[in-house]
């Protein structure tokens, strides 16, 4: 839980840093640029553990199909964000590319530590 709370607490942090900070005219976009892909790393991270306490086995297939489950989700968040909301895009995609590498790191280093621990 200490894990979730310090990404959410990092995810927030780096985008009120940038946004508010660095380029207060789009801290609309770089916020909507970090929630997605903050949400789906935090909805991962919790199931996935969850699967590697029951069957550490069945992680691989989890991720795949995890990964397919992000990929249609964020296509779909995509649409609707650049479809019906008033603002820069280009800022939008690289908050959103920034934060969905970032995101993906730390997820990355979570799976390294829960299976090097065996918990």
């Amino acid at each position: 839980m200490k894990f979730i709370i310090s990404i959410l607490i990092f995810g927030l942090g780096i985008s009120g840093l940038v946004g508010g900070a660095i380029f207060p005219q789009y801290i609309k976009e770089i916020f909507l640029g970090m929630i997605a892909p903050l949400l789906v790393t935090i909805f991962s991270i919790i199931w996935i553990k969850k699967v590697y306490k029951v069957d550490p086995g069945k992680v691989t297939a989890i991720m795949t199909k995890s990964f397919f489950i992000k990929m249609v989700l964020f296509a779909l968040y995509f649409l609707i964000i650049l479809s019906f909301y008033a603002f820069e895009p280009i800022p939008f995609v690289i908050s959103f590319t920034g934060f969905f590498i970032l995101f993906y790191i730390i997820e990355a280093i979570f799976l390294q530590k829960l299976f090097q621990s065996g918990k």
